[in-house]
């Protein structure tokens, strides 16, 4: 039952927690007696309710301890009444025959005055772990002689389950047994919290943030050194002009056919944001064409304002003077 409710860490951090504060109080109970007192070897389980027996605790006797400050419930602890019966002769410095030991008001008053120091004691030791301020109620000792009683009256109604912490009681000398400790599943839970352990297992994890989409990879520029394609100098040209450019002329659409290097040279003489420059005349003999670089350098210095002033046309050849006839003799 105890894994459904804690994993094996809780559990094991629960009984260290409640050895080290009720072994503590051993010493104030050393005190108190005289005697060496060892309280140690926690054993930790989770039961149902109904399941809940004494065993070899029985006829036993129970102090309700509850908690007045920085937790919330109480700790039943159940003893045999025969090592209540040898504390209790600890204390009067006598020894009871068993048939004539009772609950009376002097013998209550004993009881009450050991479970007084010793869970005082673990409070002080368990505000130590927790790091908060934990304070008890006065004990209230009660027999027990009905186990039904006991679980309607003591128990946290309607719980199906209860901690039970067994732990093995020495007085030196005088006595060698157990007792039990009994606490509901919520303040066991709430001890834990307190070590940062327990935390509510259906809270549900916070959803992740979306990854923020990755930046789209800047633009390499253009190498130096490579000639433009027909096609990147076509692009081009459609996204120039600071002015109203003239618009470039459609392609046919099923013909997929490229410029010719006269178009776009004739393309070329019209983009600029102002008057564009006029087109230089063709050497009348020579029919040269552009060049790739010659292009491309055309186009590296347009722009949207003044358009880059266009080659000076190479003159024309003169034709060489006529031969003077010679003067008649």
């Amino acid at each position: 039952m105890e894994k459904k409710l804690f994993s094996p860490m809780e559990i094991d951090a629960l009984g260290e927690m409640m050895n080290i504060s009720l072994g503590s109080s051993a010493t104030a109970v050393s005190n108190l007696l005289e005697h060496r007192v060892d309280i140690t070897t926690p054993k930790v389980t989770a039961i149902q309710t109904a399941e809940f027996a004494l065993g070899n605790l029985e006829p036993a006797m129970g102090i309700e301890i509850k908690y007045v400050e920085g937790l919330a419930g109480s700790n039943i602890m159940l003893l045999k009444r025969s090592d209540i019966k040898v504390i209790v002769d600890i204390l009067m410095g006598g020894e009871t025959p068993d048939e004539e030991f009772e609950l009376n008001e002097l013998t209550i008053s004993a009881v009450c005055e050991v479970m007084n120091q010793m869970m005082g004691a673990a409070a002080t030791a368990m505000s130590d772990f927790l790091g908060y301020q934990v304070d008890i109620s006065t004990p209230q000792p009660f027999e027990l002689e009905d186990l039904t009683a006991f679980k309607e009256n003591h128990l946290p109604q309607g719980a199906e389950t209860i901690v039970i912490v067994r732990f093995s009681l020495k007085i030196e000398g005088a006595l060698e047994s157990e007792f039990m400790n009994v606490m509901s599943v919520e303040l066991a839970k709430e001890l834990l919290k307190g070590l940062g352990l327990g935390g509510d297992e259906e809270e549900e994890a916070a959803p992740e943030p979306a990854p923020a989409p990755a930046p789209a990879p800047a633009a390499e520029p253009a190498s130096s050194g490579g000639k433009m394609s027909q096609e990147e100098i076509e692009a081009m040209l459609a996204g120039m002009g600071g002015g109203e450019p003239a618009p470039a002329p459609e392609p046919e659409p099923a013909s997929g056919k490229k410029m010719s290097q006269e178009e776009i040279e004739a393309m070329l003489a019209g983009v600029g944001g102002g008057e564009p420059a006029p087109a230089p005349e063709p050497e009348p003999a020579s029919n040269k064409k552009m060049s790739q670089e010659e292009i491309e350098a055309m186009l590296s210095g347009m722009g949207g304002g003044e358009p880059a002033p266009a080659p000076a046309p190479a003159p024309a050849p003169q034709p060489a003077p006529a031969a003077q006839p010679a003067p008649a003799a």
